[in-house]
């Protein structure tokens, strides 16, 4: 196994006083170390591997005992360690540049085998590395499973590592259970939306998915650093490697053996069916919302035999996915948490917006009871919802479908501070607005209307708000009076000139409705200006 610069400068560090020291990496590599001996007229050999660009060495790593002065018979990558005398107060003068090419570590110790003990204690370094290189590969081999190589991973780095979708699907973890609540994104009954809602909305950890090197997250969110390493299956960002600070503090030298993993791990995400099809629930939904030639007797015998009865009773959700959910695919999280919180519900993808269905029936639960448990989730997720009327059946799954996406889409255009909208509150304007469709509604509404509207316009009178209030009033001058604050005479005196204008007692209940809706057709028209 190859370990890198950084990595061997930190476990040299452990047991040895370095004096100098340059050029380090966290993603270079070299193989074991070999002890330098002039007379030997040593080279490193070229041994080819895949892992290398074609014509380029190994990398060796160098123990250069003191007094050897030539080491023209070094390769210029070589990582070079200097042994010196205890007298020596600090490294030997610099070669010539073409000499000392590459990193190098000089170290000083008392004992005349220095050397030998050095060269001991490095193969002992890369013997534990190796060892827990063999114990990945010994697992891929037995098919033992990401949680297995985590384990065996977290134990070596000493801290908890864990393998996640990039949408917050938990794949596998390890040692996570060490650290307290707060800083775990996983809990026991699911993904932590808090702690997932504040790393959807920080930059840093949106940028960690434009990396493709290992990178160091900061504390500022869980209170632990973390290193993040993301994975590709056919060069597509899926997965992402964590290790998170615990019980040893995060080095640079770790990074190498992340990198190491991530290859493994890439291996075993591309071979594993972690995304299984999706259930058979969901693919009749997905049929009924987007098959209208779908044959509605066999969806419903399907649905039946899921225990899902033509007589229960159903409520739909349709959720607006924001940017940021699509960003960071943070929407299987939103569905498991849905499912958790509803045993007997589906939620799914469809058409760039998760849609939910619940069986009310099998919850035992009210369409109220539904709103009312999610009104603070959908807030803090900073997602806006269109609510359908409950129905029983499965004949009217596909409308149910249809007014929960009209509630979102009209509710949110006509009041778009609002999260939250339900079919019933909008059912009104919608009407409305297919009304309006071809032509508007100054060109539909009662004629009688316009005259009264042109009457305001040239009189300043208030005959078009005083009908208003009739109409709203059931026909009562009492109250309608009252509530224009006129004089009760005044008013009938005002209806009067109304029932001239409109040409009508006022009497007819079908002219009554038309009135009222021409009304409600004028006011779209003002707002629409």
């Amino acid at each position: 196994m190859k370990l890198s610069s950084a990595y061997l400068y930190e476990q040299l560090s452990k047991n040895y006083k370095v004096l100098n020291y340059g050029g380090l990496s966290e993603l270079d590599g070299y193989l074991r170390p070999f002890l330098f001996c002039q007379d030997s007229a040593l080279s490193v050999p070229f041994l080819p591997s895949p892992a290398f660009s074609k014509g380029q060495k190994q990398k060796r790593l160098c123990i250069i005992p003191p007094g050897q002065t030539d080491l023209s018979l070094l390769p210029e990558d070589t990582f070079r360690i200097f042994c010196i005398s205890s007298s020596a107060a600090s490294a030997p003068a610099d070669p010539p540049p073409c000499t000392f090419f590459g990193p190098y570590v000089s170290i000083s110790q008392d004992c005349a085998d220095t050397c030998v003990r050095l060269l001991n204690y490095l193969q002992q370094v890369f013997d534990l590395c190796e060892q827990w290189d063999r114990q990945i590969n010994e697992l891929i081999l037995q098919s033992a499973g990401i949680g297995m190589v985590l384990e065996v991973t977290s134990a070596f780095l000493d801290n908890p590592l864990m393998v996640m979708g990039i949408d917050f699907t938990l794949i596998a973890e390890s040692g996570m259970a060490k650290l307290p609540e707060r800083a775990r994104l996983f809990l026991e009954d699911g993904v932590n939306m808090e702690y997932m809602n504040a790393l959807l909305q920080d930059e840093g950890w949106r940028a960690l998915s434009q990396s493709a090197k290992t990178t160091l997250f900061p504390a500022y969110i869980s209170g632990f650093p973390s290193l993040n390493r993301n994975l590709y299956i056919d060069g597509q960002l899926t997965h992402r490697l964590v290790l998170t600070e615990c019980q040893t503090p995060i080095t640079a030298g770790m990074v190498c053996f992340l990198e190491a993993l991530a290859g493994r791990l890439e291996y075993l995400l591309a071979h594993e069916d972690f995304y299984s099809a999706a259930g058979d629930l969901e693919q009749i939904f997905l049929k009924i919302l987007s098959d209208r030639t779908a044959d509605y007797l066999l969806v419903s015998r399907q649905l039946s035999s899921l225990g899902w009865d033509a007589d229960h009773s159903y409520l739909c959700l349709v959720l607006q996915v924001t940017y940021l959910n699509q960003k960071q695919l943070s929407t299987s999280a939103i569905c498991r948490y849905i499912r958790k919180n509803f045993r007997d519900s589906i939620s799914f993808l469809y058409q760039e917006e998760l849609v939910t269905f619940f069986n009310l029936s099998r919850l035992g639960n009210s369409a109220e009871d539904v709103t009312d448990k999610l009104v603070y989730f959908l807030r803090d997720s900073y997602l806006k919802a269109g609510y359908s009327r409950s129905s029983r059946g499965h004949m009217n799954l596909r409308r149910q479908y249809v007014q929960a996406k009209t509630a979102l889409d009209v509710g949110s255009r006509r009041k778009p501070y609002l999260w939250i909208h339900h079919f019933n509150q909008i059912v009104l304007p919608y009407m409305i607005e297919q009304v309006t469709r071809r032509l508007p509604g100054d060109m539909l509404c009662h004629e009688g209307l316009l005259k009264l509207r042109e009457a305001d316009e040239k009189n300043h009178t208030e005959y078009v708000a005083t009908l208003k209030v009739y109409l709203e009033h059931h026909l009562s001058a009492t109250q309608a009076s009252k509530q224009m604050f006129v004089h009760r005479s005044t008013f009938l005196y005002r209806i009067e000139r109304i029932r001239e204008l409109l040409q009508s007692d006022l009497t007819d209940p079908e002219e009554l409705f038309y009135l009222e809706l021409s009304l409600r057709l004028l006011e779209q028209e003002d707002e629409k200006r």
